[in-house]
């Protein structure tokens, strides 16, 4: 067996290769050749974005797994070591497919200008994708790949379920076991810093670039000139429709499948078919989940509440330059460091008798998974919170001077409003991030507490039954909707 470097190492870059060539390819093919359907194609994609990492990997377990319709159960893909690797890169790639579109399209987006123009006069669409438009991204590229590295990494749920050792894994099961090894804590906060140092880099180019692109980039409408008609154009429908298939349709159609599926003995004979009324009763058993989902939903609140107002402040903090790179290094930081090392800080925070009041938080209140939880939440509030004060700052730089005699509370009035559709939005992500998250606080959670995501990653070790079909199916829903309703006012504005 390979060692927890190793599987780190295959997982890490399979995840952000796979998920990044998927992503790269549909921006291309929905905001530069516009296929036919390319709005469909896009929103489809997004509206998996705020999609929990472990309904991705019940729906692929729903088709794969024990009794679906091709057998890739965690227990036959952990007897071969490289179909175990190949499980998770998988399953993680879907999963991060959605971001790692939102980044490409975004890049392209902000891509055309003077340069990009001549070069469709000169060289057609084609060349000018491939020689301009591609390099010019590269550092959205580059924060895709980034980012799938981040949340791969950090994350010790589908390496689990599929045993998987990466370092991760690892730290989860000595923090667990208590037999701590200091080079596999070394190795995770090294992955962690190494991730923060290239999101540094990455982020000096992107502001750079950004602040370049703005005064000459015309808008989206001008990508126009790259559609074509032909065969070309009915291959990339084919390849953008695969594309969405493998991350959205068929992770849709299996939970759809096996929530409906029913089998009955006749004539001692084994007779399997699907029903829509055992769907409709796999749909409606979520109720049976109301405490866990409760739970989820409290632990999601506070920890978002909380990240808006540690962000604010940490923008309001940041309006030096050295200060406000010091805080995205540390945000990288956080967001890349794995979950079982958050555990164990929390663990030895928590992990004493006096004072009497520190026992009752870890016991009696969700303080503990709260705490844990900033180092996910935190890190997103901050970047979104960061970007749009930045945006603001630089479009009414002329008004803001002349504000400068009105009173201090109107000023705060004026930025408030302003900032609030960014602070909407950024609560928004961060509750959906702690609903779904689970690896970093999975060991700190108080007793008599269980969440949903805790609930899925117990009885993902058993196989898929209806009933969990139908909760993964019920949260997807209740997960698109905003984010549906997000990229709907994006587009408006």
């Amino acid at each position: 067996m390979s060692s927890p470097f190793f599987n780190t190492l295959f997982v890490c870059l399979g995840t952000s290769a796979l998920a990044t060539l998927l992503g790269l390819a549909l921006a291309l093919l929905t905001v530069c050749l516009r296929v036919p359907m390319h709005r469909w194609m896009s929103t489809l994609v997004l509206s998996l974005l705020l999609i929990p990492l472990y309904v991705q990997a019940t729906a692929w377990s729903a088709g794969f797994g024990v009794q679906g319709w091709f057998r890739l159960s965690q227990v036959s893909a952990a007897l071969s070591p490289s179909r175990a690797i190949a499980s998770v890169v998988w399953i993680h790639a879907m999963a991060a497919t959605p971001v790692c579109f939102l980044f490409c399209a975004l890049g392209l987006n902000r891509a055309f200008d003077s340069r990009t123009r001549q070069s469709l006069l000169d060289f057609g669409p084609w060349v000018s994708m491939w020689t301009v438009l591609i390099p010019k991204i590269w550092p959205w590229i580059a924060a895709s790949v980034l980012w799938s590295v981040a949340m791969t990494g950090n994350d010790m749920v589908i390496t689990n379920l599929f045993q998987v050792p990466t370092i991760t894994e690892s730290v989860y099961q000595q923090v667990q076991f208590n037999e701590l090894d200091q080079g596999s804590i070394g190795q995770a906060f090294s992955f962690a810093i190494l991730v923060g140092a290239m999101v540094l880099l990455i982020a000096s180019v992107l502001l750079r670039k950004v602040g370049s692109e703005s005064s000459e980039t015309s808008g989206p409408a001008d990508f126009q000139a790259f559609e074509e008609e032909g065969i070309l154009r009915w291959l990339g429908i084919v390849l953008g429709w695969g594309i969405v298939s493998m991350a959205v349709l068929i992770p849709l159609a299996n939970l759809l499948v096996k929530a409906g599926w029913v089998a009955t003995m006749e004539n001692e004979q084994t007779r399997r078919r699907w029903s829509p009324w055992v769907l409709i009763d796999s749909v409606l058993q979520s109720r049976m989940f109301s405490n866990e989902i409760l739970w989820s939903v409290q632990l999601g609140l506070y920890s978002s509440i909380i990240a808006i107002v540690l962000a604010i402040l940490l923008v309001r903090c940041s309006t030096m330059t050295w200060a406000a790179w010091f805080t995205i290094g540390l945000s990288a930081f956080l967001l890349a460091i794995p979950g079982p090392i958050v555990n164990l800080v929390v663990l030895r925070l928590f992990d004493r008798s006096e004072p009497e009041w520190i026992g009752f938080l870890a016991d009696r209140t969700l303080s503990g998974p709260i705490l844990a939880q900033q180092t996910r939440c935190l890190p997103i509030v901050f970047g979104v919170l960061w970007l749009a004060n930045q945006g603001y700052q630089r479009h009414n730089e002329s008004l803001l001077r002349l504000d400068q005699g009105l009173p201090f509370l109107i000023r705060l009035w004026v930025h408030a409003k302003a900032m609030s559709t960014p602070i909407a939005m950024a609560f928004a992500v961060s509750f959906f991030v702690s609903f779904a998250d689970l690896a970093t606080y999975l060991l700190v959670q108080p007793p008599q507490v269980t969440t949903v995501a805790m609930r899925m990653f117990d009885l993902l070790h058993y196989g898929i039954k209806n009933r969990e079909s139908g909760l993964a199916l019920t949260i997807a829903f209740v997960g698109a909707i905003p984010t549906i309703y997000l990229v709907g006012r994006f587009r408006r504005n």
